[in-house]
């Protein structure tokens, strides 16, 4: 009999436990069924409102806890109210797994009582999103295991009296719908949602047989409205994708876009700044012409006073001649000085370093020349980069000519400009310095900037040292920048040092 009694109370016991695990499993089902969508969209004010009700609508639940996957922020509702906590204690920790868990623990939530806590995950389409934990109050667990401890006490008594059959007949009684309980409990938590249990005592065990039968039908249909949540929510994932898979493509087409009126954009501030540069060079040219065109002029006039003198003979025409052969071929070398300036580069090439500056600074040495400006250079002739020597001859005159600028609008008395080339390891730095006081320390950080210029309207576009650092960095993969010195402004063009060819050395 105390071997019976044993497995009875263990039976009873294993039953109840069911039946509080399939509560448990069943509300926090239903929960998550509820609430998916406020969990996908973080709406938590209809979590707390949500929670709430069930906990005063189950006089068993002492506490519903829902924790999102890879955040601090739980929030806890108990019979006297709710809050948000950052960190959980230490014994609830262990129970965040993959699997439902349940164990029988003291918990702070319910004044340190034992509660059954049981521990569901919260699963969208593959996706752990988190966890709901609910404490059940253990009360009418004891009170129901009290009784039955002493239903089993006084059966032990009773049985000294009865006879054996008897005592068998009682405990068949007894144990037999709290096992049809149990093995329905087992069919409902393995899915079989059919399972009824047919006891129709008034009992206890009625009354609970009664609410499993109830408890199962809400499962089922729970479970039905979950899986057509599930199935809603994949749809609305797929479409969701199937839109961001669109607007990826359309964004990508509009970098591309954007990219492509950019560069064209360069292109054309490119060729702006080259046309203001031609500016600039027919000046040049007209210096320059200047002086072999009087030459020609005084050759004819002497011509015709030879002739009239009667003294125009063959040494005479052969000294006049060779005279003006060399006039003409000083201009037409200029001519192809500046022709070379604007011819396009449709490949990057090694040049020497020395001989564009020396180029650079033909085309303007009659300007500079007439406003005293004083151009030396330090560049030895072996040093050759890679990249488009026009383009290079372009920032060169570019940054000379706001050189000149400075030192003309400033009246420097004794005006000069120091170019010099340094190699370092595998990096030459050009440096080109003037001594005009240098660029106001308010606006040394935007020179670079398209359309910013600090010349009168009509003197500067503001585009050469923007178009200057552009071919540089963009084109020619090197750095340009600038700084001010004890005597003006310092520009530095660093780029990767290039073996000479033959032909240029």
């Amino acid at each position: 009999m105390l071997l019976f009694a044993y497995y009875s109370i263990k039976n009873k016991e294993a039953a109840l436990i069911d039946v509080i695990n399939s509560k448990a499993k069943t509300i926090a089902k239903s929960i998550a069924l509820v609430s998916s969508d406020a969990m996908v969209i973080e709406d938590y004010s209809f979590l707390v409102q949500h929670n709430e009700k069930v906990v005063m609508d189950n006089q068993e639940i002492e506490y519903i806890m829902i924790s999102k996957k890879q955040s601090t922020m739980n929030i806890i509702n108990k019979r006297k109210g709710w809050s948000v906590e950052d960190t959980l204690p230490s014994a609830l920790v262990p129970m965040q797994l993959k699997t439902e868990t349940a164990h029988i623990l003291k918990s702070p939530y319910s004044e340190n009582k034992n509660n059954y806590h049981f521990t569901y995950p919260i699963i969208f389409s593959s996706i752990e999103w988190g966890w709901i934990a609910i404490g059940f109050s253990l009360e009418k667990y004891y009170a129901q295991m009290r009784d039955e401890y002493l239903n089993e006490l006084l059966l032990l008594f009773s049985t000294l009296v009865l006879s054996l059959v008897f005592a068998f007949s009682l405990t068949k009684w007894l144990v037999g719908p709290i096992i049809l309980l149990q093995n329905a409990a087992k069919q409902v938590s393995g899915g079989d949602f059919s399972a009824k249990v047919k006891i129709t005592s008034k009992d206890e065990i009625g009354e609970l047989a009664h609410s499993f039968n109830a408890m199962v039908e809400t499962i089922k249909v729970s479970d039905e409205k979950l899986r057509n949540s599930n199935i809603e929510l994949e749809k609305r994932v797929t479409l969701r994708t199937q839109e961001l898979h669109e607007l990826n493509v359309s964004l990508d087409k509009r970098v591309k876009d954007e990219v492509h009126k950019r560069t064209e954009q360069e292109q054309i501030l490119i060729q702006q700044s080259r046309f203001a540069a031609m500016g600039e060079m027919i000046g040049n040219i007209a210096h320059q012409w200047r002086q072999p065109l009087n030459a020609l002029g005084l050759l004819l006039q002497n011509i015709e006073n030879a002739y009239e003198m009667n003294i125009l003979d063959d040494a005479y025409i052969s000294r006049t001649l060779e005279k003006g052969n060399r006039l003409t071929s000083t201009m037409s070398q200029t001519i192809d000085d500046f022709r070379n300036f604007f011819k396009q580069n449709k490949e990057a090439k090694v040049f020497s370093i020395l001989s564009s500056i020396e180029d650079s600074l033909e085309m303007i040495q009659f300007s500079f020349s007439s406003n005293m400006i004083k151009i030396t250079h330090k560049v030895d002739e072996k040093l050759c980069i890679k990249g488009f020597a026009s383009e290079f001859s372009q920032v060169l005159l570019n940054i000379l000519n706001n050189a000149k600028d400075a030192l003309v609008e400033k009246e420097i008395k004794n005006k000069k400009i120091l170019i010099s080339a340094i190699k370092n390891n595998k990096e030459i730095s050009i440096t080109i310095e003037d001594n005009a006081g240098g660029i106001p320390i308010e606006i040394l950080d935007k020179v670079f900037d398209p359309y910013f210029t600090t010349k009168e309207e009509g003197k500067g576009t503001g585009i050469g040292l923007y178009m200057s650092k552009t071919i540089i960095e963009n084109n020619m993969s090197g750095k340009l920048s600038v700084i001010n010195t004890d005597e003006g402004a310092k520009f530095t063009i660093t780029m990767k040092v290039e073996v000479c060819d033959e032909k240029i050395a």
